[in-house]
């Protein structure tokens, strides 16, 4: 036993002065109040008790990646259930769940495992992550092991560090492989392309095949969607080569493709197809993105000496590589629906991070109208698309009527069900609103409810928190039930313009009744109806929906992505308000701000045909405004990020172009605005030159500078933006700065994931920002061929770095934990007998119940002359002169038997009465 603050021992010494001067009247209460103050000082002094035992905490390390076969993965779950069957009640058990990113799915407890939830990624195997993390769960001071289960072919930095550290806390990793055999594995090792390329300049593509046996093998080569080259090949066991020859066609990217297929079955086929990006370096052209097959402003462009490219909304590839091909985007008049959420979520990351530019023109599918409001995109325009009363010529009665069947209960993400967007719908078309308008909501089932009544917005502002409590009841929707119910409410409106919503599964839209009857009398009452189908036009019930905004003069909306639902309501309701859109001519002034646009003011200013009615934001700058009693932007601009953006609120060409289709400098005006819009490119002075290497996972960028300079061209330490782009996800962004690796050379190094394309931006100094070509793996490294050093190789060090081994009965582990040295601080027991040993000297006191012949008396000696000595004797009482007079003692008297002694309670009490006597005579 130990002391944990032994100077509370001091208090012994006065302790027992006062217990001794102050000392009970028997030994018994002597003895208890002894042992009660050293209870008391114990306690104080906090005593430990040591004694060994065998607890701790055991991490399991489980790699989910996508190499791990589905029984190895239920095979993870089982071997956690066994281990916490088996351990014992002072033991923890915690989980580490890794692919690219490492999640603790079980933090340190004895409690059941509930399962694997967290999204890890699982294009890579980053190991050592993954230990660091579990070794963070064991307690510095305390024990545990890490097992780990996995294929052993990690990726990202090298465990050993880790497993260093490991051994230094005595904390050993053992393993349990779990690899599946490679039979047959036809491979593409590596693609080699050149670093830098020039338009028309001839190239060669070499690729490296493994083969695991003498065999045909199947080659096809792709450009983008044009086959290169394509044929058989005999292939040798081992590595074999393929050798291709291209010439770069213009300054971008492009994209090669190449995939081998062999005689035998291939136990990994997904590393039988590969893909490399090829930067060729020179001036990008502008992506025209239009509806109209004429091109009309694509060639008044083109006349202007800018390099356009159009295309169609459906054939633009959404993705960083196909981006990089431009210097600009120019957006003429489509609406947001074709372009889907993650283009424009790609578009606004584009721009902001690459210095690129963005153009939108004006229409009725652009801006509000089209959906723009609230959309990723909006974030970027120097325009808002509001609503504001002032500008509102009518007023407009509006009755949602919502979906609440059983198929609106499903998770749409982000925590919130298909039930709880839908409802945020309906708040933000009530926000949009003016108080003279009216809005009612229905929310139906197989009958429609009233969420609330229609009434004027005023009033019914307060009603949020009703329209967000709305929550899915089961069944379908009747869809006839709801209309009916609608149009009952909108005919009692104030409001001329009246219009339905209706919000509904395009998959489970039931009871259409006779919906055509209805919607011609809502055409007789100047009712229109828009449709919001969650789903695909392909969908069962997408037809019926369709005709009932056909026949309602509204639009259809589908979406099969539940979080578009808000911005849907939003766009009709602006598509409804006609207030969006000025369809009348306008006259336009052109302001100051168009000199910062690098154009010359012309000489005449034009007339547009309508406009979309946008509000400049305080930052931007406008160049071009309408003189009309809105005074409206028509030209605004501001830097988006590294990029700049520009708004050009009237229709390039189409029905509300107008006047300005003939101004005689329309040309020189259209050209100014997308010359500003593609920026310069962004090219280095001639000291310096960048250079991108692609190397295994990774990708180098070197800044090399002139040995002969004079002094450093540039203040200020570079770095790299990168912008990384995975499938089916929203673009981030990342910074890396560029460090000195010798006098003329600075360098970076990016990590690579498997399906990542990453597009890197170099910022030096006072310079443009210089766009690299973009750059991705081949593959997933989780398929790539077996390495040296991994597998079975790289788990086996582990262990034996750390004194590990590898584990076939996993619930041994437990007994694998070393012996701790555990402390046990017994203060709180020494209080509670303390207050033991008080009470029951209480009942001593009290009762005398504790008095045992063992335990005899004190007697105090008779003090006298200020010494002790023998008990003074009572005086001799002085005997009567009548004493003689009294009577005899009786017979009866004389018979009686002496008293018996008294016992030591009586004596307590005699000894009291003499004190007290004493006292009195003091007096």
């Amino acid at each position: 036993m130990s002391l944990l603050i032994p100077a509370w021992l001091l208090l012994i010494i006065p302790l027992a002065a006062l217990t001794y001067a102050f000392r009970p009247l028997t030994r018994l209460l002597t003895c208890l109040r002894c042992v009660m103050v050293v209870l008391i000082v114990l306690a104080m002094c906090h005593p430990l008790i040591r004694f060994p035992g065998r607890t701790g905490t055991v991490v399991v390390v489980a790699d989910r990646s996508a190499s791990m076969r589905s029984e190895d993965l239920r095979n993870q779950e089982e071997v956690i259930n066994l281990l916490a069957s088996t351990m014992g009640p002072r033991e923890q058990l915690a989980v580490v769940a890794f692919g690219r990113d490492a999640a603790v799915e079980h933090p340190p407890q004895s409690g059941a495992f509930s399962g694997f939830v967290a999204d890890i990624g699982k294009d890579q195997s980053n190991l050592g992550i993954a230990l660091e993390k579990a070794l963070s769960l064991v307690p510095y001071d305390g024990v545990g092991r890490l097992l780990v289960l996995s294929d052993g072919h990690w990726t990202g930095i090298a465990p050993y560090g880790v497993a260093g550290r490991a051994s230094t806390r005595n904390i050993g990793i053992d393993f349990r492989l779990q690899e599946k055999p490679l039979i047959n594995d036809l491979a593409i090792d590596r693609v080699a392309v050149p670093e830098r390329l020039t338009p028309a300049e001839s190239f060669m593509i070499t690729a490296w095949i493994h083969s695991p046996v003498r065999q045909e093998v199947t080659y096809e080569l792709m450009r983008g969607k044009s086959r290169l080259a394509a044929g058989k090949r005999n292939m040798v066991t081992g590595m074999n080569r393929l050798v291709f020859r291209d010439r770069a066609i213009a300054a971008g990217t492009q994209q090669y493709t190449l995939r081998v297929q062999g005689d035998l079955k291939d136990s990994q086929p997904e590393n039988n197809q590969a893909t490399v990006l090829v930067g060729i370096q020179g001036p990008k052209p502008l992506l025209c993105v239009s509806r109209t097959e004429q091109q009309t402003f694509s060639n008044l462009l083109r006349k202007g000496k800018l390099d356009v490219v159009t295309q169609r909304p459906g054939d633009v590839r959404w993705s960083l590589a196909s981006l990089s091909n431009y210097s600009g985007i120019i957006l003429e008049n489509i609406p947001a629906s074709d372009i889907g959420s993650s283009g424009m979520e790609l578009i606004a990351a584009w721009i902001e991070g690459s210095g690129s530019g963005l153009m939108m023109t004006g229409g009725r599918n652009s801006f509000a109208p089209g959906g723009y409001f609230r959309s990723p995109l909006e974030r970027i325009l120097p325009v808002s698309m509001e609503l504001k009363k002032e500008h509102r010529k009518f007023s407009l009665a509006m009755v949602i009527v919502m979906d609440r069947s059983g198929s609106m209960a499903a998770s749409a993400g982000g925590g919130k069900t298909k039930m709880d967007l839908a409802n945020i719908g309906a708040v933000q078309v009530l926000d949009l609103l003016t108080d003279n308008d009216e809005i009612g909501v229905l929310a139906v089932d197989s009958t429609p409810h009233e969420v609330i009544p229609l009434a004027p917005v005023a009033v019914n502002r307060g009603e949020r928190e009703q329209i967000l409590r709305v929550q899915s009841m089961g069944g379908g929707i009747f869809v006839y039930a709801g209309l009916k119910e609608a149009t009952r409410m909108l005919l009692k409106a104030k409001a001329q313009t009246r219009h339905i919503i209706l919000f509904a599964d395009a998959a489970d839209s039931e009871k259409p009744g006779e919906y055509v009857e209805l919607l011609a009398r809502c055409e007789k009452a100047n009712i229109t109806c828009s449709v919001i189908g969650l789903g695909t036009e392909d969908d069962c019930d997408a037809a019926l929906l369709r005709d009932i905004a056909r026949m309602g003069d509204g639009q259809s909306f589908f979406t099969s992505d539940a979080m578009e639902i808000p911005r849907l309501f939003a766009q009709d309701t602006f598509a409804v308000s006609r207030s969006a859109l000025v369809a009348e001519p306008t006259a336009v002034t052109f302001t100051a701000g168009y000199a910062m646009l690098g154009a010359t003011p012309p000489k005449s200013t034009p007339t547009v045909g309508g406009y979309n009615l946008c509000y400049v934001r305080p930052e931007a700058n406008m160049a071009v405004m309408t003189t009309d009693e809105y005074k409206a932007p028509l030209v605004a601009t501001w830097q988006a990020g590294r990029g700049r953006a520009l708004c050009y609120t009237g229709e390039a060409d189409g029905e509300h172009t107008g006047a300005i289709a003939s101004w005689p400098e329309a040309g020189e005006f259209f050209s100014s605005l997308a010359r500003w819009v593609a920026g310069d490119s962004g090219s280095l002075p001639a000291d310096m030159m960048l250079v991108q290497e692609l190397t295994g996972g990774a990708c180098r960028i070197e800044l090399h500078l002139d040995p002969r300079r004079k002094k450093t061209p540039f203040h200020g330490q570079p770095y790299v933006d990168v912008l990384h782009g995975i499938p089916g996800a929203a673009p981030s962004s990342t910074r890396f700065a560029m460090k000195w690796v010798s006098a003329d050379r600075l360098s970076m190094e990016l990590p690579l994931y498997g399906q990542e394309t990453a597009l890197p931006t170099v910022h030096i100094g006072e310079c443009a920002p210089a766009q690299l070509a973009p750059v991705c793996l081949p593959y997933s490294p989780e398929f790539r061929p077996p390495v040296a050093g991994r597998g079975f190789d790289s788990l086996r060090r582990l262990a034996e770095i750390t004194g590990g081994k590898e584990s076939g009965d996993v619930s041994t582990i437990w007994h694998k934990l070393p012996t701790q040295t555990r402390h046990m601080d017994v203060s709180h027991w020494l209080y509670i007998l303390a207050i033991v040993v008080l009470l029951l000297e209480v009942l001593q006191r009290r009762t005398g119940l504790l008095s045992t012949t063992t335990l005899p008396t004190f007697k105090r000696p008779h003090i006298k002359g200020g010494t002790r000595n023998s008990e003074p004797k009572p005086p001799k009482r002085k005997r009567s002169p009548n004493a003689k007079q009294r009577s005899p003692k009786t017979k009866t008297q004389a018979a009686q038997p002496p008293a018996p002694p008294a016992d030591d309670s009586t004596m307590d009490a005699l000894e009291e009465a003499r004190k007290r006597a004493r006292r009195r005579t003091q007096r």
